[in-house]
């Protein structure tokens, strides 16, 4: 009787400590990419970031000179920062930039925080660029070497665009001028042939 007792006091013992293992949660670093779909594209997570630092620039640049501390306006700023009536400029859809904007927000919200006091305390802010330099590409893994924004490819391709386009034009328009620079050429020799007859029938007389 008393072996059956103790035996089914060591199940016991095992069958609670199974039960806590499940129930705790794993340890360990935190993982790199937020849980959305979305992380798992590059060159949309850089986007995303691009966006958020942009338009949190804004804000702070708005608020920076209003009451309050700049931790406050910085607080403020990451809540207000993530919505689609702000993220309405950018290559993906608002509903994406959203997402985007959300996860970023809660996944590296310490990261952010930092990073955008760390700018705002220096004295020298050179401007947005620099500020998404040290946001998504120093402090989180947005855009590591090689990623750029999807806006910043979209004006890139752009402007090569015009500039091809100018460049053709140019090209189109050199045979017009040569065209008539030739015209001019022949007509003045035309002109200077008819004076010289002029000339000699004058001395002939």
């Amino acid at each position: 009787m008393k072996g059956v007792l103790t035996t089914w006091v060591v199940l016991t013992v095992l069958v609670v400590m199974t039960a806590a293992q499940k129930e705790e949660k794993p340890l360990g670093p935190k993982k790199q990419l937020p849980d959305d779909t979305l992380f798992n594209d590059p060159a949309a997570f850089c986007e995303g970031c691009y966006g958020m630092v942009h338009e949190a620039f804004k804000l702070l640049t708005l608020w920076k000179n209003e009451k309050g501390s700049l931790e406050e306006h910085i607080d403020a700023t990451l809540l207000a920062t993530c919505s689609t009536d702000r993220l309405r400029a950018y290559v993906l859809s608002p509903p994406k930039m959203m997402r985007l904007c959300s996860g970023i927000r809660a996944h590296y919200e310490e990261e952010l925080g930092l990073s955008l006091m760390r700018y705002y305390s220096s004295r020298q802010q050179a401007g947005v660029d620099q500020l998404f330099e040290a946001v998504c590409k120093k402090a989180i893994p947005a855009c590591p070497k090689g990623i750029q924004p999807m806006s910043v490819a979209r004006k890139e391709k752009m402007k090569a665009a015009e500039e091809k386009r100018a460049k053709e034009e140019q090209e189109n328009n050199k045979p017009a001028e040569t065209e008539t620079q030739d015209n001019n050429n022949t007509k003045n020799k035309g002109d200077k042939k008819q004076k010289n007859a002029t000339t000699k029938t004058k001395d002939e007389l």
